[in-house]
């Protein structure tokens, strides 16, 4: 039995194989590849395989991605323009790490990392963040910023060496409502902007940036 089913529209590939036996990463990575060649709708039962969803060629998609199970490091990492990639639940560290076009929708909270060195894209997170989310992003002026919606709040360290890329923390149900930033955001920024709504500590940086009350 192979670890990929077609189910009509649609081309799932599963991260265990026919033993229960979990997938290696590049196999899975391998199974993935092989069914974009066939279908542009994916649903993928992940087993904490990392990388997933990215480095899809934008010449066959536009690529619709589910995954349904539990989701390792580097989610949609180097994900390209046309591909959009939904996780049911949370996600592990560096969601969008290397992004330069995918659309990343996390329905629960992610860890550290979110965003970073992202290029291009947009990330959008259900709950809240970990450190250091928008750290290091590139940004080309002839393409658009690259983006980051937190539903909740954000963890320290917040948009370090942001290099254009734009932020925005609505402060909903946050899991630390007296301080939606986080300790310390935006050390070294030198480009973009962040948006937020709630209350800081009001630690940010500066010299890197400048508060504009809206």
């Amino acid at each position: 039995m192979s670890p990929t089913d077609n189910k009509k529209d649609s081309t799932t590939v599963k991260g265990l194989n026919s033993e229960g036996q979990r997938i290696s990463s590049k196999d899975f990575e391998d199974l993935v590849q092989a069914a974009a060649k066939e279908s542009q709708n994916l649903v993928l039962e992940t087993y904490g395989q990392h990388n997933v969803g990215g480095r899809l060629m934008p010449a066959s998609g536009p690529y619709n991605i589910n995954l349904t199970g539990p989701v390792g490091q580097r989610l949609g990492c180097m994900g390209q323009p046309g591909t959009t990639i939904v996780t049911e639940g949370p996600a592990s560290d560096d969601v969008g790490y290397l992004n330069i076009g995918a659309d990343i929708i996390v329905k629960g909270d992610a860890t550290n990392g979110v965003c970073n060195a992202m290029a291009q894209g947009k990330v959008m997170i259900k709950g809240s963040i970990g450190s250091r989310g928008l750290t290091m992003t590139k940004w080309n002026p002839d393409y658009e910023r690259p983006e980051l919606w937190v539903l909740g709040s954000v963890g320290d360290t917040f948009a370090e060496f942001n290099c254009g890329g734009t932020g925005i923390v609505c402060g909903f149900d946050a899991k630390n409502p007296d301080n939606v930033l986080g300790y310390r955001p935006c050390v070294g920024m030198v480009g973009g902007i962040i948006y937020y709504r709630g209350k800081t500590d009001d630690t940010y940086s500066r010299t890197s940036v400048k508060r504009r009350a809206r």
